[in-house]
């Protein structure tokens, strides 16, 4: 049976995104709904953090198999194939499928007798107990890399036919099958069964796509024939990349690591504060980057350099327009958002605080890690795989050894230690060195971010031979609207804090709409009064898509008509 909600295209940039980004948005409440249930249940716990290091080595499976079969390398090969014959593509697929099961298949059987080993790396300041129960969670996760792998495979096929509803539903049911395993697995199995939800939600991500991909007719078949040249192509296109993201995932090992070595629930609290950063990060950034990596990668393949200048800077501002306003309400708002999305059960107000400096702390670097994505698939697009490496090598290893600087800062009496603890109201707690891992890693992908841009400036001058700058005055109307919706998010708070203080969940929650509605009423405002066009292409959008009636025939009689040419 076909499903049309499966196969239905998707053309326009800002109706794509705002779809993936809908889709987004419903999978980080999902992800918001799975954390605070783990909240509520674990707190910010030693148990909790048994579980964030096991998903340490499975997670860092899955990066490698997505960036080694996912679309990011597969895309554009997949793309030249399907311009050229369409078996060819199909071909493609199912060598693709056949390679990658078997070596994955390889490389999790490894992982299975090593994961003891590994443990001990992730964690080294666990007890011998405490590893026992990483090893056991670690081997049960280890099938959900395979599957994730097989639906990066797919990914490309659903990106390329721009089916992004399927590409948009995938992540959500993840999330689902996350919070199955909490609510129904974690009672009969404990914390193990947290492991089994992770499964659960990488089966549906799977099935999603395979539904999708089996009507366009790209269903895989298990054959070898030895390994084409299109799986050359993608390894020799995707090398690079694995390498380069291999050193970001190592870098949050490191920073696990660290963590486990200093109180406990602080690789919990890490956790939790970056699954609320990467909120904006994944509606926002992950859906301007999808939507226009096959608009890069066909520009440089036609050599349309003003089309690829367009493209790449229609998508740092589009990004931008969503990410500093998410800043300035973060900072202003971050105890509130804490406390709403975990503060329940056993997670404590202390937990909150901590969470929430940290959370504080991330947020500055927001905007550079939402262009990242974007920054990288311009290389991808450029055929170019190796700037991307050696500039993420010198971010992740700065991120490892500042966090490592700031933990001993923060860990002792100095001036800058004061200063940190006094400015995010923590100065109270008794240990708030996890503060260390966030800063290290802030830093880390401010660094990133500049040099990835400059690099790329300079690659594409030397593929197009053209130099063009980002138009600036748009960029500049973003900023200071985000500064007034920043401004007036704290006035309201503040005028809340004598009449409503923060005893309920209710009263957290009524003061953190009200606080950020009327910030994002005054950012949309100043927009308009400044008259930047994005938030008048956005509007434009909205209109089309939601309050245009139907076009009627030029003569209609009463009878029923078919009207081709609807909006």
């Amino acid at each position: 049976m076909r499903l049309d909600i499966f196969n239905r295209q998707i053309s326009s940039i800002h109706g794509a995104a705002l779809i993936i980004g809908a889709a987004g948005f419903l999978s980080r409440v999902l992800g918001l709904l799975r954390d605070r249930l783990l909240a509520s249940q674990f707190g910010a716990s030693r148990e909790l953090d048994i579980y964030y290091a096991a998903f340490q080595i499975p997670d860092f499976m899955t990066v490698l198999f997505l960036l080694g079969a996912g679309s990011a390398a597969i895309l554009p090969i997949f793309q030249e194939y399907l311009g050229e014959d369409r078996k060819a593509a199909e071909k493609l697929i199912s060598d693709l499928f056949t390679v990658f099961l078997a070596g994955s298949g390889i490389f999790a059987l490894f992982a299975f007798f090593l994961a003891p080993f590994l443990a001990g790396i992730v964690a080294p300041g666990f007890s011998s107990d405490e590893l026992s129960i990483v090893t056991e969670l670690t081997r049960i996760m280890l099938f959900a890399p395979i599957l994730f792998g097989i639906s990066g495979i797919f990914t490309s096929v659903v990106e390329s036919h721009q089916r992004f509803f399927a590409y948009a539903l995938a992540p959500i049911l993840y999330n689902v099958g996350i919070i199955s395993g909490i609510v129904f697995f974690v009672p009969l199995f404990g914390v193990l069964g947290l492991a089994f939800g992770v499964l659960s939600g990488a089966a549906l991500h799977l099935g999603t796509h395979f539904v999708t991909v089996k009507n366009l007719g790209f269903a895989p078949r298990v054959s070898w024939s030895g390994i084409s040249t299109g799986v050359k192509k993608v390894v020799a296109l995707s090398f690079p990349r694995v390498l380069a993201v291999s050193f970001s995932q190592l870098t949050i090992f490191a920073l696990v690591a660290l963590g486990s070595t200093l109180a406990a629930g602080s690789i919990a609290v890490f956790q939790f504060a970056q699954n609320i950063y990467f909120i904006p990060i994944g509606i926002f950034g992950a859906s301007y980057a999808v939507v226009l990596f096959p608009r890069l990668s066909r520009a440089y393949i036609s050599r349309d350099a003003d089309t690829f200048f367009q493209e790449l800077f229609l998508g740092i501002r589009s990004i931008l327009f969503w990410i500093l306003p998410s800043i300035a309400l973060f900072i202003v708002l971050r105890a509130h958002i804490v406390r709403v999305a975990l503060g329940a059960g056993a997670f404590s107000w202390e937990d909150t605080r901590l969470t929430a400096a940290v959370l504080a702390v991330l947020t500055v670097s927001l905007f550079a890690n939402a262009i990242i994505s974007l920054l990288i698939k311009g290389f991808y697009a450029l055929e170019n795989t190796w700037a991307p490496l050696f500039i993420n090598i010198a971010a992740s290893l700065l991120s490892v050894i500042s966090a490592l600087f700031f933990i001993r800062l923060l860990g002792g009496a100095s001036p800058f230690g004061d200063f940190i603890a006094t400015r995010l109201r923590v100065s109270d707690l008794a240990d708030i060195r996890v503060l260390g891992l966030s800063l290290g890693l802030s830093l880390g992908f401010l660094v990133n971010v500049l040099l990835l841009y400059g690099a790329l400036k300079r690659l594409t001058y030397r593929r197009f031979g053209e130099r063009k700058k980002m138009p600036l005055r748009d960029l500049g109307k973003i900023v200071f609207s985000s500064l007034l919706a920043g401004i007036a998010a704290y006035l309201v708070r503040v005028s809340f804090s004598e009449t409503l203080p923060l005893i309920t969940f209710i009263r957290v929650l009524v003061q953190g709409i009200a606080a950020g509605g009327v910030g994002i009423l005054v950012y949309f405002s100043a927009l308009f009064v400044l008259r930047e066009s994005s938030a008048r292409s956005l509007w434009q959008t909205v209109r089309e898509r939601m309050f245009k009636i139907r076009m009627l025939p030029a003569s209609w009689n009463g009878e029923a008509h078919i009207n081709q040419h609807r909006l």
